[in-house]
């Protein structure tokens, strides 16, 4: 993590709304079967569709890739990075995995209950939520190739990084059978690669993304993109939508870029940044303990049921991350934090 002086209150602002958009998404769930179980054509439904599924995971990774653009690695301590991000990411990943597993295998009324004898596959398959976390570290790790080799020093060295990493994503699907095995959440990772690389790309050459002529150019496809989105979303034309190609990725890029160029500040979304990362590992206790809580106390009002997930998902985790950074190993082995 970046230390205190090197803190953007741009970037952390981003950083608390977008975890904050996460919490949101796993409480209505991506879909009838998950989170609220609501309906595919409900309004928290369109919501989770219009303001997070295409901007969240965009917006978090290109937040990381700015962060790591602030000390870039080098060759003599690409190593030593790579240990700290497996201490960092993969530990806690590992280890708050299971524990969410055994919980969902344990605990009446909750969602997708998996089998005890598949617990092992957490190893090497990605398991709900977490699998953003497995693709980060490789992208950490492909990033850490390429950068320590300093291949993206300058902007055209970057920008045809960018391009390569865009078009392995638009073919992937094309390349890679759905059904093939997603081994270490490999298919999420080249997903992300492109918006880390973007991230690194806003903080190196700010010079070009605040540009007024392209930001004009970004605005007009955004604006494009969100009609097009709409039209498919009411029917009006038939165009499957998918967040990792097309027109979803260029809602997710576009409005990534756009929200780094108004360049919002407001302290409380500061404040629930600091706990981003804590706040991701362990939402998903506090939302399922939200909606197991309304369920037995009769409470089936869908706004209550969204408020009281919402709340549980942000204030267990940092109750958790206050607790356990008490601790040396539960620091090193929950928060991978030195």
């Amino acid at each position: 993590m970046e230390n205190k002086k090197d803190k953007n209150l741009t970037v952390e602002t981003l950083r608390g709304a977008v975890i904050i958009l996460v919490v949101i998404g796993h409480v209505i769930g991506s879909g009838s079967e998950g989170g609220m179980k609501v309906a595919d054509d409900s309004f928290w439904r369109y919501f989770y569709f219009t303001f997070a599924d295409f901007l969240q995971m965009p917006l978090f990774t290109v937040i990381a890739g700015w962060v790591y653009a602030l000390r870039p690695v080098t060759l003599d301590k690409a190593a030593d990075f790579m240990k700290k991000k497996f201490m960092r990411i993969m530990i806690p990943m590992f280890l708050v995995g299971i524990c969410y597993f055994l919980l969902q295998y344990m605990t009446p009324g909750t969602n997708r209950k998996g089998n005890l004898s598949e617990i092992w596959r957490l190893v090497f398959f990605p398991y709900t939520l977490f699998w953003y976390l497995y693709s980060l570290f490789l992208v950490f790790g492909i990033v850490t190739f390429i950068d320590s080799f300093k291949k993206m020093n300058t902007f055209t060295n970057w920008l045809i990084v960018l391009f390569i990493t865009l078009s392995i994503l638009v073919v992937r699907d094309m390349i890679i059978p759905f059904e093939s095995p997603n081994y270490l959440s490999y298919k999420g990772a080249l997903y992300l690669l492109p918006c880390f690389i973007l991230g690194i790309g806003i903080k190196r050459y700010s010079d070009f993304f605040q540009n007024l002529i392209f930001n004009t150019i970004t605005l007009i496809v955004l604006v494009i993109s969100v009609i097009i989105q709409q039209l498919s979303w009411f029917k009006v034309i038939d165009y499957p939508l998918d967040k990792s190609t097309g027109v979803g990725l260029l809602i997710g890029i576009t409005g990534t870029i756009l929200l780094f160029r108004l360049r919002p500040q407001y302290k409380w979304l500061v404040w629930v940044g600091s706990f981003a990362y804590s706040i991701y590992l362990f939402h998903a206790f506090g939302t399922a303990g939200g909606r197991i809580i309304t369920q037995k106390f009769g409470i089936h009002m869908d706004v209550l049921v969204f408020a009281i997930s919402l709340i549980a998902g942000l204030s267990l985790p940092i109750l958790a991350e206050t607790i356990l950074k008490r601790f040396k190993l539960t620091r090193i082995l929950f928060l991978g934090q030195a």
